[in-house]
């Protein structure tokens, strides 16, 4: 099911904090690291992605007057991103996330930081991210041993 943008239970506010607080993950991530460390670490290139993304499904949400409260965010381009990274996750240019990491993530705190020193949000807005450490986690079941078709023994015990 597609979320809509003025879902009551995650407002404007809700989804800048949620660009805020993937934006400061990406700065977190990429502190201290250099360029050739980035593209050596899977992992970290993976998370910059992944946040990188959230970023921009967040920004998808954002409607047009919100965004005019805010004409140094390029929601469109943030758009732009997510969408490459999603629709050709193949053809991902690591140089441009990297020049992202550097030049635009810090402009973009900054001006989401700004915009909530002068528009603080209501105590209550849940952000996604809120919403999915709020959850539970299910212990793992072990899946049962599955059993040979032919001679009805279990695989793990029939060994």
């Amino acid at each position: 099911m597609r979320s809509s943008p003025s879902k009551s239970s995650h407002t404007q506010a809700a989804y800048l904090l949620d660009m805020l607080d993937s934006a400061r993950a990406v700065k977190r991530y990429m502190d201290g690291v250099t360029y050739d460390a980035f593209w050596d670490d899977a992992v970290t290139r993976d998370a910059v992605v992944m946040r990188i993304g959230v970023i921009g499904e967040a920004a998808r949400h954002i409607l047009p007057p919100t965004a005019t409260l805010l004409p140094e965010i390029p929601f469109p381009k943030i758009r732009g991103i997510r969408n490459r990274i999603t629709h050709d996750y193949k053809g991902i240019d690591y140089t441009e996330v990297w020049k992202v990491t550097q030049d635009h993530i810090p402009l973009l705190i900054a001006a989401l930081e700004g915009h909530f020193s002068r528009n603080p949000p209501p105590p209550l807005v849940e952000t996604e991210i809120d919403r999915v450490r709020a959850r539970t986690k299910a212990p793992i079941q072990k899946a049962p041993p599955s059993t040979d078709r032919q001679s009805g023994q279990s695989k793990a015990r029939g060994r």
